[in-house]
C-alpha cells in the first residue's frame, strides 16, 4: 500500500515540470489565456501531491519527494506503467505538444460500465465542504459512504489512471476492514484553505477515499481536443511526443 501511494506521488509529480516548461516558455504577456489555463492545471497537480501525501501521512507513512527514485526523467514514461506507450518530455509550449502529451495526460477517467459511470454521476450531487483545516463538515453517513459504493462498481480500461487509482481505492477498502490502517499522526496532515479544490484531512477510509475521487474527478479533463474542437484519435498504439516545431511564444 505504502509503494503504490508513493508511486500515486511521484505520478502526480511527474506531471508537473511538462506544464512548467511549457507555461515558462511563453512569453511575458503573451498568450495570458493559456499561459493562465496551463498554471490553474500545475496547481491541481500540486493539490493532488498533497493528497496523496496525506493518504501516505495517515498510515504512518513518509512521503519520499527528493528521494532519486522520485524525481522524474525526461523524456520518459510516467510512473508506475501508466498510460503505457506514452513519452513525456520537456518542451516549449506548442499546439503539438499540448495535443500529443497533456491531452494524453488528462485524458477523461469515465468509468467503462454504465453502473460505474451512474454512481459517478450521483456522487455529483453530493456537495461537500471542508472546513479551514480540510475536515469534511456535516455530512451524512450515506454520503460519506458513497466513494467506497462508486469504487466497488466502477471498471477502468487498464493502464488508464481512473483504473490506477481505483486500485489504490480498493486496496483502501480491503486493509481497512482487516487491519488499523489509518494510525498516522493528525500533525502531518498537509493545510491547504485556498486550494484548488478539495485538499481532505485524511483522518479514516471515508477521507482518503474521498481524496482519491477529488484526483480522478479533477483529472477528468475533456475528451474534445481544444486544438482542433475534435475529439482525439486513439486508434493507434498509443500517443507519443511529437516535435514541438510550432512555436506559441508570439
Amino acid at each position: 500500500m505504502q509503494d503504490a501511494l508513493q508511486t500515486a506521488l511521484a505520478l502526480e509529480h511527474a506531471t508537473i515540470p511538462p506544464y512548467l516548461y511549457a507555461l515558462f516558455s511563453l512569453r511575458p504577456g503573451k498568450n495570458r489565456e493559456v499561459a493562465g489555463i496551463i498554471r490553474s492545471v500545475v496547481m491541481e497537480e500540486m493539490l493532488h501531491m498533497a493528497l496523496v501525501a496525506n493518504i501516505l501521512n495517515a498510515i504512518g507513512a513518509t512521503p519520499q519527494i527528493a528521494h532519486p527514485s522520485a524525481v522524474p526523467r525526461y523524456p520518459g514514461p510516467l510512473p508506475g506503467g501508466v498510460m503505457p506507450g506514452l513519452t513525456v518530455s520537456l518542451r516549449r509550449c506548442s499546439v503539438e505538444h499540448v495535443r500529443d502529451v497533456f491531452m494524453a495526460i488528462e485524458t477523461p477517467h469515465v468509468p467503462l460500465n454504465p453502473a460505474g459511470r451512474q454512481a459517478l454521476a450521483a456522487l455529483e450531487a453530493h456537495d461537500i465542504v471542508l472546513t479551514e483545516q480540510g475536515e469534511i463538515h456535516d455530512c451524512p453517513d450515506h454520503v460519506l459512504l458513497a466513494p467506497r459504493e462508486f469504487f466497488q462498481q466502477a471498471l477502468y480500461d487498464d493502464g488508464t489512471l481512473g483504473w490506477f487509482y481505483q486500485q489504490i481505492a480498493s486496496a483502501i477498502i480491503d486493509l481497512d476492514s482487516r487491519e488499523d490502517l489509518f494510525n498516522g499522526d493528525p500533525a502531518h496532515q498537509v493545510i491547504w484553505p485556498k486550494a484548488p479544490g478539495r485538499l481532505y484531512r485524511v483522518t479514516d477510509a471515508h477521507t482518503a477515499l474521498w481524496a482519491v475521487l477529488e484526483i480522478i474527478r479533477q483529472g477528468e479533463g475533456t475528451p474534445t481536443d481544444p486544438t482542433t474542437g475534435s475529439l482525439p484519435d486513439r486508434s493507434g498504439s498509443g500517443p507519443q511526443s511529437a516535435p514541438a516545431q510550432e512555436d506559441t511564444r508570439r
